[in-house]
């Protein structure tokens, strides 16, 4: 197996596009479950492995790799997938400042500020009964999410799948508001 990958690494750093199809379809699927155990979700966890491997291929980083390609591999999953959840993090960190500061009345503030108030709130009131009900509660309300889960009458997954659909399609409106 070990002398498989290291033919298949030689044949990559050659240039030959079949050794690298033969090393996807092998690597591919462990890779994504891998990345799924760690995102938590099946398309991104899909998405990055294939990204990954592209940008191995672009980037020619194959003829960097002097050791077990499956260690490589795992370790650059391994790598994405917390730099991924870092970047969420940061992202729905400045996503609650934002809409904690919303909160707060518009005092002496100029006419785009308020325009952009009432196109976020717009956006807020287009969002399904259940995904704004979740939203309100956690981040206006700052209910914790069992307490959300309880007083919605869903479980803890549902109101953490109502915030990430909540927070996708605001993001996705947000981008057509300034």
């Amino acid at each position: 197996m070990e002398q498989e990958d290291t033919l298949l690494l030689q044949q990559i750093q050659e240039g030959s596009i079949l050794a690298y199809e033969q090393l996807f379809k092998k690597y591919y699927k462990p890779l994504v479950l891998q990345a799924r155990f760690l995102l938590n979700e099946e398309m991104e966890a899909e998405d990055l492995v294939q990204n990954l491997f592209v940008k191995m291929w672009q980037k020619n980083i194959f003829t960097f790799v002097n050791s077990s390609i499956k260690a490589y591999l795992q370790r650059a999953v391994r790598n994405e997938c917390l730099h991924v959840l870092e970047k969420k993090k940061v992202h729905e960190r400045k996503m609650l400042q934002y809409f904690a500061s919303l909160e707060k009345p518009i005092e002496n503030d100029t006419l785009e500020a308020r325009e952009t108030q009432v196109q976020i709130e717009n956006v807020l009131k287009d969002l399904p009964m259940q995904r704004l009900t979740a939203f309100k509660l956690v981040y206006f309300e700052k209910k914790k999410y069992q307490e959300a889960a309880n007083e919605m009458g869903i479980s803890i997954n549902s109101i953490k799948t109502h915030l990430k659909l909540a927070i996708k399609s605001l993001q996705q409106k947000m981008i057509h508001i300034k």
